[in-house]
């Protein structure tokens, strides 16, 4: 795989009628089981069921017989579909062999036709949706901008970065932290940066996932008249989730006037511009993981190792799995909310394999959705109960998990696995160093 580009970019929503060709073009040839260079495990969703109809290429045979009448819209249908990370790596190892489909696409009609048909999103996400219709965050919070760990302006007509908070960094105490260091990143840059504080809205992020189309798209037109009325040249954000739906898919509702940034790319540049320094050591041997999200949905790769690799004393590790084809963390797709013991799970088999290269320090470069998930897999369930506990308390067969989360052991402890490694996040490396 010499050329690393990111999943194709959806730029118009088909209805499923639409797809026949698409989904036609599906080989059976398998490449969306196995990372292509190492003939490792690239499905979350396959590795933990063992079966085809949970790859990517069952699911592609699903949606054909559907469209041949020969199989029902029905519950198993949308189990199928809602068992996914939609992580993007079957459509890049599609790519590479096949090139004539997306195989990531299809994952996301199938879902949109699901909610049409009112078989989507799973019982135990549609409550995050009706948060977010009611509340325009996924967490059943009433208020925006009032407990930020950190003092900033409003956006006016002078500012030139706006620093879009997201949902789940205000709301996750877990990965709060990572809001601070940002802030302190942006003034020790001399950056003239601010924030929509109460006026800012959920991305649509958590709801385009779930194939809930309609109300991401409100979110998305409410966003950008928002946004392109502030003036600013550069938004950026600490949340890959945040930064790759404002990239890939708010364009379907209108033109997004100011420059999208992580802050990795962002801070890549302030270091190269020379306007944030780097005057400590870090002297420990790191690996660095690849969010879905800023790694194959958006193609951001080079820019979170270019910042290690910047720090005196790090000795840089690659794992095995890496670039395009890095193992998600699992938590991807809504699967947090579904099944958080499934998605810890994921998420130590990667640690396992960051504990493989002779990593001390795993870093994330600013995630809150892997970060939550790696904090689960060592530590155990408490910051997810707390976060998604007003989601959960409407479920009951969710709200089960929040009596026992206390009580299970985390999946590093189960596997009796010594967990020699520590989990952090690269804005908050940087930070120490400049």
């Amino acid at each position: 795989m010499a050329e690393r580009k990111p999943v194709r970019k959806i730029d118009e929503v088909k209805p499923f009628a639409e797809y026949k060709e698409d989904i036609y073009n599906c080989m059976k040839c398998g490449a969306c089981r196995v990372a292509w260079r190492q003939s490792l495990p690239s499905c979350p969703a396959g590795n933990k069921h063992v079966f085809d109809s949970y790859y990517s290429i069952g699911k592609m045979e699903i949606a054909r017989s559907i469209m041949e009448e020969t199989l029902d819209w029905n519950e198993k249908t949308a189990e199928r579909f809602y068992n996914c990370a939609l992580c993007g790596s079957c459509d890049i190892h599609c790519d590479y062999v096949n090139g004539t489909f997306s195989p990531y696409e299809i994952l996301l009609m199938m879902r949109r036709e699901l909610v049409n048909r009112g078989l989507g999103p799973l019982r135990s996400q549609k409550p995050l949706v009706e948060s977010t219709e009611q509340y325009k965050n996924p967490f059943v919070k009433k208020e925006r901008g009032k407990n930020l760990p950190f003092k900033a302006k409003k956006v006016d007509k002078d500012t030139e970065t706006l620093f879009y908070v997201g949902c789940s960094l205000e709301f996750d105490d877990t990965s709060n932290f990572i809001l601070k260091e940002t802030a302190e990143l942006l003034d020790k840059a001399k950056v003239n940066w601010g924030i929509l504080k109460d006026e800012e809205v959920c991305c649509g992020f958590p709801v385009f996932e779930l194939g809930c189309e309609e109300l991401f798209g409100k979110l998305a037109k409410e966003n950008l008249e928002r946004i392109n009325q502030t003036n600013v040249k550069t938004i950026v954000t600490s949340c890959t989730g945040c930064q790759g739906i404002m990239k890939r898919e708010w364009s379907r509702y209108g033109e997004l006037e100011a420059e999208v940034m992580h802050i990795s790319e962002y801070a890549d540049q302030l270091i190269k511009e020379g306007k944030l320094k780097i005057t400590g050591r870090f002297d420990k041997k790191v690996t660095i993981h690849d969010p879905c999200q800023l790694g194959r949905l958006t193609g951001i790769y080079e820019a979170p190792r270019n910042i290690l690799k910047a720090i005196p004393g790090v000795d840089f590790r690659e794992m095995e799995r890496h670039h395009e084809e890095a193992y998600c963390c699992g938590g991807g797709g809504g699967l947090i909310a579904f099944n958080p013991e499934w998605t810890a799970e994921t998420a130590a088999e990667r640690l396992q394999e960051a504990l493989a290269c002779g990593a001390e320090v795993f870093v994330i470069p600013s995630c809150p959705n892997c970060y939550l998930n790696f904090d689960m897999s060592i530590h155990g369930y408490a910051g997810a109960v707390k976060l998604y506990e007003s989601i959960w308390a409407k479920v009951p067969s969710a709200a089960k998990f929040m009596g026992i989360a206390q009580k299970l052991s985390s999946p590093f402890l189960k596997m009796r696995k010594k967990v020699d490694i520590e989990i952090m996040d690269e804005t908050q490396l940087l930070n120490k160093v400049t």
